[in-house]
């Protein structure tokens, strides 16, 4: 099974997303946010709040393949928008141009690697604003992305701490 969660900042779609997995014997994590000082606090909260719930805790922003994937591991990836931004933006300032090629490439390692494969991703579509060019070049191949994704997945929309499946 693929699974495609998406919503809104605070949607609940992380719980949720999590839940698909909760009777799996293997379940790996795999955090894409990047640990620095900006978001240390955010990583810990998570951290706790999956403490319990039998995940082994991966971090990586990106190319999958140099991951040691236990055989049969379901994986949580959270989240894409995070990958992205990691693919496409590098640390000194400059942008690969390739970053949608480079993020389908890790997404079909792991649905190759993946018992089942759970994605979470932010639904950032719907603000209205006018955005300078860059952030919408992100958003473009961020909406690419999900719908090449959701062409294998089964897809919800996590609304207030509700799931609606979308297909």
């Amino acid at each position: 099974m693929i699974s495609l969660v998406y919503g809104g900042s605070g949607s609940g779609k992380s719980d949720y997303a999590e839940s698909l997995l909760k009777d799996s014997p293997v379940k790996l994590y795999l955090a894409t946010m990047p640990y620095n000082d900006a978001n240390r606090m955010r990583i810990e909260r998570h951290r706790r709040r999956r403490a319990d719930k039998g995940f082994v805790t991966m971090e990586s922003t990106g190319d999958f393949s140099q991951i040691k994937i236990p055989e049969g591991a379901d994986i949580l990836l959270e989240d894409l928008p995070n990958l992205l931004a990691d693919r496409m933006f590098s640390s000194d300032g400059k942008v690969n141009a390739d970053a949608y090629g480079l993020v389908k490439n890790d997404l079909e390692h792991l649905i190759k690697s993946a018992g089942d494969l759970v994605v979470v991703s932010d639904d950032i579509f719907s603000s209205g604003m006018d955005y300078d060019p860059l952030t919408e070049d992100y958003m473009r191949i961020l909406g690419q992305l999900h719908s090449w994704l959701a062409q294998y997945s089964e897809v919800t929309e996590v609304i207030a701490g509700i799931p609606v499946k979308v297909k």
